[in-house]
């Protein structure tokens, strides 16, 4: 295991046995075959507490500087260009869809809002995703299939989880009303003053070598694996599930939320947007995953009570309504919580079958709530 060297974890308020107890946690999730490659960071009171690594990938030790595929982390990163936009008065969040791409407006989604997309009420949460795949490296062919998708269900009628569509919406959108293309509208305003050298919407064929591979333990995604290897697919932008990151470079995002929108003495965002991004829009029952969600603008929510027989909450037992962040296909988690002043994420290249991913999440996330000292 490589092991960032932190020098006094207590100023970032974690005890000395609860960061040696999360990196127990880590090494043994990694000798149970969860991962072949991990990262594990803390930050707590904007200090940096923990920062892990374990495992190869491609032939080399993973260190805090390898970037991993964070699927669906990539949302919130999305979702965050768009509020600035509305901040900036370039967008509303109650505006149609049709108000910035006209072309979107067929089939009955004329009247989709950007809060709807947000919310995945948009009624497109896969239809037709298999015969997409082929043109994720080509963005207006898939914003154009996009656009011409029939709803599964009336727009505003049935919250569904948006695996990619989400991203192509309001990615398109976004280069529509600022002429730039998302990757590049979010490395200019977030990624590169915040700092985050190890994180791209779109991968760099550079990059390519550094990233560990995916792998599957489970039957129902045992054929991802060779889909997103494929270079090709790694370097496509994908708004909703393209980005590649460090666990490290993630909290600092999530840090920069987490200070109302300010890092480093460079405001990015006015507190306002920030809360009204992480304020409750939608919480019951999601077609897609078939349980109860919580969802705001751009994140999931925590402080939902497990079912019966579930892990438990996969932000952990101190996590509330006001601890927002995203998940990434069973693979990776960031997430972050005011009160706690906390900000959290794991990176991993194994896909598990989702109980047991929900408790891999769960275990380390449960390991950081007791390691506050």
């Amino acid at each position: 295991m490589h092991t960032q060297t932190i020098p006094d974890p207590a100023a970032a308020g974690l005890s000395a046995a609860g960061v040696a107890r999360l990196a127990e946690v880590l090494h043994a999730q990694y000798a149970a075959g969860q991962f072949a490659a991990a990262q594990l960071t803390v930050r707590r009171r904007g200090r940096l507490a923990v920062n892990l690594a374990v495992g190869m990938a491609r032939g080399k030790p993973v260190t805090p500087d390898t970037p991993f595929l964070v699927f669906s982390c990539s949302k919130a990163f999305t979702g965050i260009c768009v509020h600035k936009l509305i901040e900036e008065g370039r967008l509303a969040m109650d505006a149609r869809v049709t108000d910035y791409w006209p072309e979107y407006g067929q089939h009955g989604k004329e009247a989709t809002t950007l809060r709807q997309v947000f919310l995945h009420l948009a009624g497109i949460p896969g239809r037709d995703l298999t015969r997409q795949l082929a043109l994720w490296p080509f963005w207006g062919a898939a914003t154009r299939h996009v656009a011409g998708l029939h709803p599964e269900t009336p727009p505003g009628a049935q919250m569904a989880y948006h695996l990619v569509n989400y991203g192509w919406i309001l990615g398109e959108v976004v280069r529509r009303v600022t002429g730039q293309s998302i990757d590049r509208y979010l490395h200019e305003n977030f990624i590169a003053p915040l700092g985050l050298t190890r994180t791209w919407l779109r991968l760099p064929r550079r990059e390519l070598r550094h990233t560990p591979r995916l792998s599957a333990a489970c039957e129902d995604q045992k054929h991802l694996p060779a889909f997103y290897n494929l270079p090709i697919i790694r370097r496509a932008l994908v708004p909703a599930s393209s980005l590649h990151s460090t666990a490290a470079d993630l909290t600092v995002f999530y840090q920069m939320l987490l200070n109302g929108g300010e890092y480093a003495g460079r405001r990015y965002l006015q507190p306002e947007t920030i809360a009204a991004a992480t304020t409750l829009g939608y919480e019951g029952y999601d077609a897609s995953f078939d349980r109860t969600v919580r969802f705001a603008y751009g994140f999931h929510l925590g402080g939902l009570q497990p079912a019966p027989g579930d892990p438990g909450p996969s932000m952990g037992h101190g996590s509330s309504i006001r601890t927002f962040g995203h998940f990434g296909n069973r693979t990776c988690m960031a997430w972050a919580d005011p009160d706690a002043e906390l900000a959290v994420a794991f990176t991993s290249d194994r896909v598990l079958a989702n109980r047991p991913n929900r408790a891999r999440w769960t275990e380390i996330s449960l390991a950081v709530w007791d390691a506050l000292g």
